[in-house]
């Protein structure tokens, strides 16, 4: 057993982020022959190899930033296997999208070791559903497709005897210990003195409820609402945002500027966004907790067209990511950036998108091997009190834009207006990119697309 430092990523001053429900989801559709036997033992192989996934974090409970992470052992990982009965009027893929619909109710503690409960749901002898929950202060996003690939290539290792070529992760406390080193140096040092500079005055973008709300009128769960992109369409608007220069992800930015001012009537806005948070490409291949929120401060007052939008969101996006700082170490600066959190009136806007999952060639170990996907995502937040808009393209190429909310503050229905003018004004983007844009208006609707789902 080794004792080391907590990364700022764990460090958990409320709490919050402990709870049994903050975990990560993964559930694949297998089809083929099946050896689990071999399952188990690649379950086994990926703890092995992966220190985060047998880490237990200990927290002074008098200042939640202050503790370590204990690196256990290898050791072995329970997998329960249970056979599905088949019933009258549901398909095996509902019987599947089931699943993993209860996946994401289910909760683990972050006490627990090893972070991985595993599941085996059997059809039969050649059709199953593998699902696998670890908690989130152990994993993020990206993990989860570093950990769909190194089950695959422990379980082909396993039943072939040809040992695997994964290279091998670097250990998450190494994380922890270059986070630290870096906070102490001349990097870091310019990035503070670049967000004193860049929030100066900014705070937080929040829209509007539609009713007063406080944390004892919210109910059990969060609300969901869903909007899509046809894979053709999507694909106009990827050639369109490279013609200039520009990502998909800067048209969504430009979009979402237009639709806060609008609902607002604020130009200047600071928003909150998911980065994936590991700093060299020596952590790609390591499981844990890197994910960070970085601000991007947006003003546009002063643009004419869709483009000069996207181009704002371009240069504000590319200056936020290279003086990226622990979101911690930015509040540090602006205790107040989150001030706007408070206002019964209001709920704060945070951006999440995720990007298309592993290559196919690599998470195959059978037949065929396919993630799980929902016709409507589900709540995913175990955070409350936010708007999260989740941009992802599910493995079809279809986009999804998911907006997250709490229904004792805002209605459905708006929720889908603005669902449907953010749609709109991303087609309109791509079609007339020259288009100037009106204060208070929504685009001039272009040729559908997509639509609420």
């Amino acid at each position: 057993m080794d004792l080391y430092p907590l990364s700022s990523r764990q460090k958990d001053p409320d709490g919050l982020a402990r709870t049994s429900r903050h975990v990560t989801v993964l559930a694949l559709r297998i089809k083929g022959e099946l050896r689990v036997d071999a399952l188990k033992g690649a379950l086994d192989d990926v703890v092995e190899r992966q220190e985060a996934l047998r880490t237990r974090l200990d927290y002074d409970e008098q200042d939640g930033t202050v503790g370590f992470q204990e690196v256990l052992p290898p050791m072995p990982v329970p997998l329960a296997v249970h056979d599905i009965p088949v019933t009258p009027g549901r398909s095996r893929d509902e019987a599947a999208a089931d699943l993993l619909t209860a996946l994401n109710e289910e909760s683990l503690s972050f006490l627990v070791v090893p972070s991985l409960r595993a599941t085996l749901h059997r059809f039969d002898d050649h059709d199953a559903v593998l699902t696998v929950l670890t908690h989130h202060l152990f994993s993020d996003g990206w993990s989860v497709g570093v950990l769909q690939r190194e089950i695959a290539a422990c379980y082909r290792a396993r039943v072939t005897g040809i040992p695997h070529t994964l290279p091998t992760p670097v250990p998450y406390r190494e994380f922890a210990s270059w986070e630290q080193e870096f906070l102490r140096g001349e990097q870091a040092t310019a990035a503070r003195r670049f967000w004193q500079d860049k929030l100066a005055g900014a705070e937080m973008c929040t829209m509007p409820t539609d009713r007063p709300h406080r944390p004892e009128t919210r109910t059990e769960r969060a609300a969901v609402r869903n909007f899509s992109i046809d894979p053709d369409t999507l694909a106009k608007v990827t050639a369109s945002a490279a013609r200039h220069r520009c990502s998909v992800w800067h048209v969504f930015l430009a979009a979402f500027m237009v639709l806060v001012e609008k609902a607002s009537g604020r130009s200047d806005i600071t928003l909150l966004t998911v980065n994936s948070g590991r700093p060299a490409r020596e952590f790609y291949n390591t499981i844990g907790f890197f994910a960070n929120l970085v601000p991007v401060r947006l003003e546009f007052g002063g643009c004419e067209s869709f483009r000069d939008l996207m181009l704002v969101a371009r240069k504000e996006s590319a200056l936020a990511q290279q003086h990226q700082l622990p979101l911690g170490s930015i509040l540090e600066m602006y205790p107040d950036l989150m001030k706007g959190s408070g206002d019964p009136l209001a709920l704060p806007a945070g951006f999440n998108y995720i990007s298309s999952p592993a290559d196919h060639e690599d998470t195959e170990f059978t037949t065929s091997v396919e993630p799980v996907t929902l016709q409507e995502e589900q709540p995913a937040s175990f955070r409350r009190g936010a708007f999260i808009w989740t941009f992802l393209v599910v493995p079809a190429g279809e986009f999804r834009c998911v907006v997250e909310y709490e229904p004792d503050a805002v209605d459905a229905s708006t929720v889908d207006r603005w669902g449907a003018d953010f749609i709109d004004l991303i087609l309109a983007m791509a079609d007339r990119p020259d288009q100037a844009w009106h204060r208070g208006q929504t685009a001039e609707k272009p040729h559908s697309g997509g639509g609420l789902s």
